[in-house]
């Protein structure tokens, strides 16, 4: 190597360096910027100091300028293993994933004991879901590193998408194992234990996290959800409104948050609204303008309509959509999906075919899902979960296409962007109206029609028959019964001699919440032996056919059912309900009128009291009811969807209609 070549390429000192590195390793990003830059003055060939120099960028998100001096230490040195895996981050952090798996493997090229690029390759090869294949790289790296706790905590991750909670469980120990301080894996642990119902062990790990890393705004977003789950409203509110203080644009805190609301007894509309318009305001954080790439059919025969949701598959969502799109999909519209998780389950099978398109995004940044929309040609898009968990409601904020809907969802989404709130007679009162950004459509009868199981469940003889009690019963998650849920349905048992109350839902499993529940009813003088809890079900069929031990099923409130309440009814058990005053506490008033079981609704919670003491103490009836209730049902709006289809029908040609009036 000549003189003149060997000073070009000329770095800093060790000394030097090492003292660059102990600044970024110490998040003194913009002393470490100086100071690359007066280096670079005397080292402008150096490869090392571009190459810190674009972790240095990286580290304050500025990824693209963090990638032009990765290029630029390649271009000076083109065997840098570590700048290549350098590059190869950025571009994943960028959602370039190809483009960093091909910097990974150049990295691997270089240095076949490189850890770190193992690891990187598994994290990629997850993004693009190829589970098996990310454990591979995964386990590479623990093979050459074994004491990476970071590695150990991807394979966790990935065990925990796959469902494998226990496997999951034991990979996240391992990493915390080796790195006590490693908040992210608490994090983590919290997750788990939280959806194996340990509430307790998900507390314990969600406050670690957060006394380590204080300023994270994930960890008390998770910890909010959970204070959501024990029913603890008011602590929740608090935890994810710390989340948003810390990331004002944190979507998925907002939507937590407006969510948690819904639970709230005292609720507050004109608070709920404020904070609706807070999360659109907030949560805009694309300054690029789309509204110029429409790219629709200007006079289709058939709608074009795009459906985001998280839900098309085993889940409440999935069974208030299904029967509906089969039918609407017999009719003039072409269905585009933009699923936003990858359900794998026994239902989502069935979504596929109704679909002229679909789009998986749940890893998608909202340009690119919005992009996708424009070159789609959609006509009218709807989001189809309100703020429920995996909603992508922020690509609505940019307009993605010409007519925007909310269907489905638990309020006014606060976007005016989105053009119409489809709701019903009895869920959007027309006095409720001022509690929506968006205009409200009414479908004539009921919002959304249940689509019955494909299997078949028996159902039995009216269980006091044999019982000689009767047994009210609920099938709702725990956060919904509230302190003042519980102490209406304790009358209702004091009330009537000898009646039990069967709850069931996946909460119960946890201990912690399982004693808290035999307390609270405790406290309204309702012992033990009055309560059958039970937990969750292994199947949906299970589940169904605890329907059989109810006599009555009993609605909670404000948060009702409406899954629960529809899976009742077809179950044979009529539920009784109590009259609400705003969204999501309409729900069972909508279904027992479209029913016509108006009897069935309570106008407050005296009535309530009377009407369980009246049924209950008609056997006959009841028994009657059973013997006829899912084939009433199944010919009711509730259940049939060729009707909801009718009216749907007319409802999205006329937005149609009405947007080229507005137009021209």
């Amino acid at each position: 190597m000549n003189l003149e070549k060997q000073k070009k390429q000329k770095d800093p000192s060790q000394k030097d360096t090492k003292f660059i590195l102990e600044l970024l390793n110490s998040d003194k990003l913009l002393d470490a910027q100086k100071e690359i830059n007066k280096k670079l003055i005397e080292y402008p060939n150096s490869a090392i100091l571009h190459n810190i120099m674009g972790a240095v960028l990286a580290n304050q998100n500025q990824l693209h300028e963090a990638v032009e001096y990765y290029e630029k230490a390649l271009q000076i040195n083109p065997d840098y293993a570590q700048a290549y895996n350098n590059l190869g981050a950025s571009y994943y952090r960028l959602n370039k994933i190809n483009k960093a798996i091909t910097c990974f493997s150049k990295a691997l090229n270089f240095k076949k004991d490189f850890a770190e690029a193992y690891n990187n390759m598994g994290n990629a090869a997850r993004k693009l879901y190829k589970f098996k294949e990310a454990i591979e790289y995964f386990e590479k790296a623990i093979k050459i590193k074994t004491n990476y706790a970071e590695a150990y905590n991807n394979i966790g991750g990935v065990n925990e998408e796959l469902g494998n909670k226990q496997e999951a469980l034991d990979n996240y120990k391992k990493a915390v194992k080796i790195n006590p301080n490693y908040a992210d894996v608490y994090n983590n642990l919290g997750s788990v234990y939280s959806d194996l119902s340990k509430s307790e062990e998900a507390l314990i790990n969600y406050n670690k996290a957060i006394s380590l890393k204080p300023k994270n705004e994930k960890f008390y977003n998770n910890l909010g959800n959970l204070f959501n789950d024990l029913g603890r409203y008011d602590e929740a509110n608090t935890t994810l409104q710390k989340a948003i203080k810390i990331k004002p644009d944190y979507a998925r805190a907002y939507s937590n948050l407006l969510f948690n609301l819904n639970y709230k007894v005292n609720f507050d509309s004109n608070l709920y609204l404020s904070e609706a318009k807070k999360f659109r305001l907030n949560c805009k954080t694309i300054n690029k303008k789309f509204t110029h790439k429409y790219q629709y059919e200007k006079e289709p025969k058939k709608l074009r309509v795009g459906l985001v949701s998280a839900d098309f598959g085993n889940h409440p969502g999935g069974f208030f959509t299904l029967s509906t799109l089969r039918e609407l999909s017999k009719k003039n519209f072409e269905f585009v999906a933009y699923a936003t998780t990858n359900r794998n389950d026994d239902l989502s099978h069935f979504f596929k075919p109704l679909f002229l398109k679909w789009n998986m995004v749940e890893k998608k940044t909202d340009e690119e899902i919005i992009e996708q929309i424009f070159n789609d040609g959609i006509h009218i898009l709807m989001d189809l979960q309100g703020h429920s968990a995996k909603n992508r409601l922020t690509i609505f904020m940019y307009k993605a296409a010409p007519i925007q809907a909310s269907w489905l969802g638990q309020g006014s989404t606060g976007i005016p962007e989105v053009d119409y709130f489809i709701g019903s007679p009895h869920i959007t009162p027309e006095n409720e109206e001022k509690n929506y950004v968006e205009k409200v459509l009414r479908l004539p009868e009921i919002s959304q029609s249940f689509t019955p199981p494909s299997f078949e469940v028996k159902i039995n003889e009216l269980p006091a028959i044999k019982n000689n009690f009767i047994t009210f019963g609920c099938a709702n998650k725990m956060s919904k019964i509230n302190d003042n849920v519980v102490s209406l349905w304790s009358k209702i048992l004091l009330s009537i001699p000898k009646s039990k109350l069967l709850i069931k839902t996946k909460n119960i499993d946890d201990p912690t919440i399982k004693l808290n529940t035999f307390e609270r009813f405790k406290k309204c003088k309702i012992d033990e032996n009055r309560l059958i809890l039970r937990g969750e079900s292994k199947t949906r069929k299970e589940l169904l056919e605890i329907y059989n031990e109810i006599d009555i099923a009993l609605d909670p409130f404000p948060f009702q059912g409406n899954t629960s309440t529809c899976e009742s009814v077809w179950m044979g058990v009529p539920v009784l309900i109590l009259k609400g005053n705003r969204y999501l506490f309409h729900f069972g008033e909508s279904i027992n009128s479209n029913l016509g079981m108006q009897d069935w609704i309570s106008k407050n919670s005296d009535e309530y009291i009377t009407k369980a003491i009246k049924f209950s103490s008609n056997i006959d009836e009841l028994a009657k009811i059973r013997k006829s209730l899912r084939e009433v049902a199944l010919k009711s709006p509730v259940f049939d969807a060729s009707r909801l289809a009718n009216h749907f029908d007319k409802i999205l040609w006329d937005m149609w209609k009405n947007f080229n009036v507005r137009k021209n």
